[in-house]
């Protein structure tokens, strides 16, 4: 009378299993070099969820660290807040229209001075109105915007830095082209989080 149960286990899922097992018994032990390690473990875990089909997300790893492309239909925006923060928001318009003429005029010369276009980025003042301006959209979209407001912020700092020259020198071809990338990337990253806000 005693039912016999069978498992039907096919070939993949049991080399998944040994595997594991393997590794279990084995233990935690040193390693010679621990990146290397590091790297031979995870492709060991990401290879044995793929033979039981489980996808490396839903194993516990990390696969995608970037966002995904957006739009500005993918802002969740409160418009009774829009409509409190107006001033921030032209503040944070004209700060984006001085990066593109700022960028216009270096890519036609990329040795002229730029300083005084510099001095009006106000690292603090662009902090503080970006801020306020985010506070507008939802809170699961914030995640991006966050890192919007952050891009700007370190594109202006690097600036202030790189295009630095000394009296009388012109700056060399790698620092014009070093300017150049973050002049470029200032008025896209601003480009990119104006055109989340409704107009």
């Amino acid at each position: 009378d005693n039912a016999a149960v069978v498992i039907v286990i096919n070939s993949s899922e049991m080399l998944a299993i040994t595997l594991t097992a393997l590794a279990l018994a084995e233990g935690p032990r040193p390693l010679a070099n621990s990146r290397r390690g590091f790297v031979a473990q995870s492709a060991g875990a990401v290879a044995a969820s793929a033979f039981v089909g489980v996808s490396p997300s839903f194993a516990g790893y990390v696969t995608n660290l970037g966002f995904s492309g957006s739009s500005g239909a993918d802002a969740d925006v409160d418009k009774d807040l829009l409509s409190k923060v107006s001033g921030d928001v032209q503040k944070v318009r004209t700060y984006a229209e001085k990066a593109k003429a700022l960028a216009t005029k270096y890519l036609a010369d990329p040795k002229a001075d730029i300083s005084k276009d510099l001095a009006g980025f106000n690292t603090a003042d662009i902090r503080t109105v970006m801020n306020s301006v985010n506070t507008i959209f939802g809170e699961d979209f914030q995640k991006q915007s966050d890192r919007m407001v952050r891009n700007v912020v370190q594109d202006v700092a690097e600036l202030e830095i790189l295009a630095q020259v000394k009296e009388g020198t012109t700056r060399s071809d790698k620092k014009a082209l070093s300017v150049e990338r973050f002049i470029v990337k200032l008025d896209k990253d601003f480009e990119e989080f104006v055109s989340f806000i409704p107009k």
